[in-house]
């Protein structure tokens, strides 16, 4: 079943294109791993695919429901608010610096959203709640406030908070960038974890590795656009794109994989 289909998505800003003709597809239990220079799209490209930034030309289907659409003279047609409200519960996002609210608990955070938007009642909205903590491993959390957790805790609860409303597709914008290394571990065991339960996910990352050994497609792009893509083996071990040579080369070099 498709989840998401993307066809010749740009957006520019001050005149600069960002994301640049970009197109691909990605079906249910798919984990693709988007990879790159910094400032080449990747990012915004998300942005794009959970209505926080518009787009300036492109079709984007969610789950069989077209989010936005451009005519053939060029015009760019959202669907309208009420749809639109109905497409977002297909997505969840997970940022990188967490977006936690302050002033709420771990369980406020985590039930906010299906109290507020999805209509549970405390009850179920709890229950739910305190079953993704479990998963993640951080039940006795649950009454802890975000200044209270290390930064690999506080990621842990932003994936629990986007579960929560069980979306279709799960995208990720460098989970990692923020932590120390030695809290990345965590993070990325979650993200496994969720692989092996064929959850769809969308994950931007410069962890390399984690790409090669968890994703079942790559992406590589570069100045806004898709340079290559392809299974994990055949991009880390043979790329057909010089570009892509030249960025892995370098990233090899760097960290010694």
């Amino acid at each position: 079943m498709q989840i998401l289909k993307v066809e010749n998505l740009s957006k520019s800003f001050d005149g600069t294109e960002v994301v640049t003709n970009v197109s691909f597809e990605i079906t249910k239990g798919e984990v693709v791993a988007v990879i790159g220079p910094s400032g080449s799209g990747k990012s915004t490209l998300l942005r794009c695919l959970n209505l926080l930034e518009r787009i300036d030309q492109g079709t984007v289907v969610v789950a069989g429901d077209t989010m936005v659409e451009t005519s053939s003279n060029g015009q760019v047609r959202y669907a309208s608010e009420e749809k639109l409200r109905k497409i977002r519960l297909h997505l969840g996002m997970v940022f990188q610096n967490f977006n936690l609210f302050p002033h709420f608990s771990v369980l406020q955070n985590i039930t906010e959203a299906p109290l507020r938007v999805a209509g549970l009642s405390i009850a179920e909205a709890r229950v739910i709640a305190l079953g993704l903590l479990d998963k993640i491993g951080l039940h006795d959390k649950a009454d802890a406030y975000p200044y209270q957790l290390s930064g690999g805790q506080s990621q842990r609860v932003a994936i629990a908070r986007a579960m929560a409303m069980n979306p279709d597709i799960l995208f990720f914008d460098e989970p990692t960038s923020a932590l120390d290394p030695e809290l990345t571990g965590e993070v990325l065991k979650v993200i496994r974890n969720l692989a092996s339960e064929h959850m769809t996910m969308m994950v931007v990352t410069h962890e390399m590795s984690f790409a090669r050994d968890v994703a079942d497609r790559i992406i590589f792009m570069d100045k806004g656009q898709i340079i290559e893509e392809g299974a994990p083996h055949q991009i880390f071990s043979s790329p057909t794109n010089e570009r892509t040579k030249t960025f892995l080369k370098n990233f090899y070099n760097n960290s010694g994989f």
